[in-house]
């Protein structure tokens, strides 16, 4: 095997199986392999083990040095250094009035609505920039640089970092990091570059101003990370600076470092193997275990990575979002990559208006512009979470960042054809996202589950719940301080996505009294959404009868209105034939069946998708008892 593209001679990257002892390691490193001229260029990631080193390709083959070094037992991980490319296409679009990937009106020869629907997540996202717990939320936007001056952002700070002194104020392991980190240069001076400006804004410029255009995430503020480079390394640095600025906000409780939730990428290699770029990969899985997503833009060439291959979009990292590039027709754009297995989703990326240097606005094209709309998005989720979703994510960082990455997965607008070009089917909808992250998740058929019973008898009932979710959802179903006479059969369980699950309870009113008893269910799914159920039990005369001499069957229907499986219980207290009938409004017959049935509480699960659109009555009669009850089809 010959070296792979984009290899930088005479460079390596290591990463110690541990973090300790690195100064004496490296030099144990350097003294064995010093027929090659191996020394430390200089550590990356002192918290990861990740260090740079240098050899003399004329004294030793690249290739060799780098096998003998993943068979030290002292390191993690060993690849060689590579050149990267930004992710970016000439500006093809004129100017328009509107930001079309926020709001799209048809502007520019575009359709309707083929955009994110910032613009309602916006109504529904308090978008103050900060979580309800009061973290200011932080995207770190990884990229060759930033306009500091631009009127329209407003970046981080590291408050406790003074400025241009040269001493590490705040110990973080980086001088002078007032504005951020460039780690082309592994100081605290930011260069203006015109790239990184536009993918800035795109995810956080501010918004709401009168000036300017207005970020996805537009109350949010961005660390200016300079990093995307042509030298991987580069890159490894870059986002080891964001690491430790979150592990340093975690440990300090926010007194230091920064609450980043999200980084962005915009750049990486053509047709490159995920294999070869070991410890670049790694640093997603390292920031994902502190809840920290990172997303990715895929290629700007017009092929199928998932057969040809690129970094880092078709690394495997569950931590990671890896997105294309649409038109306002909805469309992927020509000159963009795709790969149903590698790119999560597409977002809008060709004329983009959005910051530019040194304090001006343009249009640019490509996935680079895609990426960061992503980015902004996931940190307006953030921002839109509840105080027991905050509070789960204190709690397990890296099981609920996975969870957000499935709301935004799953909130898409499919589009077609789609499903042959990205996981999802389908282009970003904040919106859509938004509205999974704060409604409930959990769907139960009834508020209140009733049930008649005769005094010192035993019965049983069964409810549906339901998975609103596209993916498996967790739960745990709990009465709390439960009385004697109700238990059910699934106190924790998981729900298949888009999936239901029946609930068995049992009712045992032995020595109750005639009257009705009460408690309450909570359903609470893994990301803190509680749902509540009541329960209730009304212990009566089983020979008491209606106004009309008939005996109660108890009917329930749910739901109702219905689209197309209609549930419906039936208390049966004598068994026999029962004739089960359904009318329309105008009194037509339109289903008709005889059942025998025995003397139980009965489920029956009836398909109406033959139905038109209407009031209809389900009518239950036999043995001298007989009951009917209203139900609405709905349109699907």
């Amino acid at each position: 095997m010959g070296i792979e593209k984009n290899v930088i001679p005479g460079k390596i990257i290591i990463q110690f199986s541990s973090a300790e002892r690195q100064s004496s390691s490296i030099t144990t490193l350097a003294n064995k392999f010093e027929y090659a001229g191996l020394e430390a260029e200089k550590w990356l990631s002192k918290e990861l083990g990740i260090w740079l080193l240098s050899f003399d390709p004329e004294r030793s083959s690249q290739r060799m040095l780098l096998n003998k070094l993943k068979k030290e037992q002292m390191l993690a991980n060993a690849q060689f250094d590579h050149y990267l490319s930004l992710r970016e296409t000439i500006p093809d679009d004129t100017r328009f009035d509107e930001q079309w990937a926020l709001q799209n009106t048809g502007q520019a020869g575009g359709i309707p609505g083929s955009d994110i629907d910032a613009t309602l997540s916006w109504d529904v996202s308090v978008n103050t920039g900060a979580s309800v717990l009061g973290d200011t939320i932080v995207m770190a936007i990884v990229d060759d640089g930033f306009s500091m001056g631009h009127e329209d952002m407003v970046y981080w700070k590291n408050r406790q970092e003074i400025p241009n002194n040269g001493i590490d104020d705040d110990n973080n392991g980086y001088k002078d990091d007032y504005d951020g980190w460039n780690a082309y240069y592994s100081s605290g001076y930011i260069q203006p570059k015109d790239h990184g400006q536009h993918v800035a804004g795109i995810a956080g410029a501010k918004g709401n101003n009168g000036k300017g255009v207005c970020g996805v995430n537009w109350n949010g503020l961005v660390m200016t990370v300079a990093g995307s480079s042509d030298v991987e390394s580069t890159v490894v640095e870059a986002y080891s600076y964001v690491y430790t600025n979150r592990v340093l906000y975690d440990q300090t409780n926010g007194a230091k470092g920064a609450f980043v939730v999200v980084t962005n990428s915009s750049f990486g290699i053509d047709y490159g193997n995920p294999d070869d770029f070991p410890i670049w990969g790694a640093m997603y899985d390292s920031l994902g275990s502190l809840g920290i997503l990172s997303v990715a833009a895929t290629t700007n060439g017009p092929w199928n990575v998932d057969d040809l291959g690129d970094v880092p979009t078709s690394f495997t990292t569950e931590f990671l979002v890896s997105v294309t590039n649409t038109t306002n027709k909805d469309e992927k754009n020509l000159g963009a990559g795709w790969g149903p297995t590698s790119i999560d989703l597409g977002a809008p990326g060709k004329g983009i208006l959005s910051t530019r240097i040194p304090n001006t606005y343009g249009f640019k094209s490509g996935t680079s512009m895609a990426a960061p709309q992503v980015t902004g998005s996931i940190a307006l989720m953030y921002s839109a979470a509840d105080e027991a979703f905050m509070q789960r994510y204190e709690e397990e960082p890296e099981l609920i960042a996975l969870f957000m990455k499935g709301l935004l997965l799953d909130g898409v607008d499919t589009l077609p054809g789609f499903d042959t070009l990205c996981l999802t089917g389908g282009r970003l909808n904040v919106n859509n996202a938004i509205q999974k992250l704060i409604n409930p998740r959990i769907g139960l058929p009834v508020d209140t589950l009733r049930v008649n019973i005769a005094p010192d008898s035993i019965k049983e009932d069964t409810i549906t719940i339901s998975n609103l979710l596209g993916f498996d959802l967790p739960y745990e179903a709990v009465i709390q301080n439960i009385p004697s006479w109700v238990s059910h059969n699934t106190p924790v369980g998981i729900l298949q996505g888009n999936g239901t699950e029946d609930l068995l309870f049992s009712f045992d009113a032995t020595g109750y009294d005639f009257g009705t008893y009460y408690c309450e269910m909570t359903f609470t799914d893994i990301a803190g959404m509680i749902n509540t159920l009541v329960i209730e039990m009304e212990v009566s005369d089983p020979q008491s009868t209606d106004e009309y001499g008939f005996n109660s069957l108890a009917l329930n229907c749910f739901p109702n209105p219905f689209s197309s499986t209609l549930n419906i219980g039936i208390d049966i207290k004598n068994p026999g034939d029962y004739l089960f009938n359904i009318y329309s409004l105008t009194s037509e017959l339109v289903y008709s069946e005889l059942k025998y049935l025995s003397a139980m509480q009965h489920h029956i699960k009836w398909n109406g998708d033959d139905l038109s659109p209407g009031i209809y009555f389900i009518q239950i009669s036999g043995k001298d008892v007989s009951e009917s009850l209203r139900v609405i089809k709905a349109n699907h």
